[in-house]
């Protein structure tokens, strides 16, 4: 009996997309340096590996399309029309006549070369529909067959947070979310996501070297956050959307007292926040006492704490730009304009132990980063 010739293998294209820069404050500097930093990181591993293909650049600021293009990358013009995020993948998705791969710029910094050549590897084998994304409600990556596909639900699509549930409810496509780990997790949204994914043994010679050559206390303060996580006995705090995950992470990694502050999870995928319905008993209680007393308390009861202040903004209905978030995250007091989150970040800095803020990420995908960080080795 003759064997069946197996067809070649189709090389599956990568598109990667960077946001714009931003404003020009430090802090905003900081971070646009920090996403190209983590891209080039991401594009040096993926050109390590046999399946990928054509790996394509949709960059929205000039400066990081100049800065890419020593690396041998498909460099996508700007589009002329208001940018859609669905839009812009179902055309791509169209022209990749099969498979593909998705990632924003900065979702994957501990993606190693191990870990994407297994994932690239399964998604040859996949016959119709299916899908891996590393989370399944706030996806920041997607492996995808049958791309074309992609075209009926680019309207449900304004960004990449919907994209394994849009592709399982709208779709009928079987998506599996990756396993929870500080490589499917871990995705640069805040300077804290920075700190932590720098002191991962996974971080990519971009990002280490930019943070080694850029230096901000927030790294001092986060060392510090591991110092009491590597305390036996010591009482550590995690406030804000953490899951279940990453704090039992937490807990099974170190002998540590942990007191877990859980709230709001989901606020921004199930509309709340945009309705105005998020509520905090942590941030009422802080405007009870006041900051500086709130603070005091969680000084006599902590030795470290991981704080997603986010939540504590959805609370009050305030949401400043990013300029002032990233500032308030770094301890930039002089470039906070927001007065309410400056009085906050002040008793953060000011306070005794260390206190980390940040988004979801740093009690989440970036919590899981400083876990591993403590035994894990990966391999790069």
């Amino acid at each position: 009996m003759k064997r069946r010739r197996q067809l070649p293998t189709m090389p599956i294209p990568v598109i990667v997309m960077l946001p714009p820069h931003g404003g020009s404050t430090a802090a905003e500097r900081w971070m646009a340096q920090v996403r190209l930093a983590a891209a080039k990181d991401l594009i040096t591993r993926l050109q390590t590996v046999p399946q990928v293909g054509d790996i394509l650049i949709l960059a929205a600021d000039m400066a990081d399309r100049d800065a890419l293009q020593p690396f041998s990358v498909n460099l996508l013009e700007p589009e002329k029309e208001p940018f859609h995020f669905g839009r812009v993948l179902a055309r791509i998705g169209r022209q990749a006549k099969g498979s593909m791969a998705y990632f924003g710029g900065a979702s994957a910094p501990l993606l190693t070369k191990d870990i994407l050549t297994t994932q690239f590897a399964r998604l040859e084998t996949w016959d119709g529909r299916r899908a891996l994304v590393n989370n399944l409600h706030s996806s920041d990556w997607l492996y995808i067959s049958e791309a074309h596909q992609l075209e009926t639900i680019a309207q449900h699509l304004p960004n990449d947070n919907a994209l394994g549930w849009v592709l399982q409810t709208q779709a009928a496509y079987q998506v599996e979310a990756a396993e929870p780990s500080a490589a499917s997790q871990c995705d640069i949204d805040t300077p804290a996501d920075v700190c932590a994914a720098a002191m991962h043994p996974g971080a990519g010679e971009h990002i280490l070297q930019f943070v080694t050559e850029n230096p901000v206390s927030l790294m001092e303060r986060l060392s510090a956050v591991m110092v009491q996580m590597q305390t036996p006995a010591s009482s550590l705090g995690l406030i804000g959307r953490t899951s279940s995950t990453a704090w039992a992470a937490l807990v099974k990694a170190t002998r540590s007292w942990v007191r877990v502050y859980a709230e709001e999870r989901g606020m921004t995928a199930s509309g709340r926040q945009e309705r105005g319905e998020v509520r905090s008993l942590l941030a009422s209680a802080m405007d009870a006492m006041g900051e500086e007393a709130f603070i005091q308390a969680v000084e006599s009861m902590m030795d470290a704490v991981l704080w997603d202040t986010r939540v504590w903004l959805a609370h009050h209905r305030i949401w400043p730009p990013d300029a002032d978030r990233f500032a308030a995250d770094l301890g930039l007091l002089d470039e906070i304009q927001d007065e309410a989150l400056k009085r906050l970040t002040e008793a953060q800095w000011k306070a005794t132990i260390p206190i980390v803020s940040g988004g979801h990420g740093i009690v989440g995908g970036s919590l899981l980063a400083l876990v591993e960080a403590i035994d894990y080795q990966p391999s790069r």
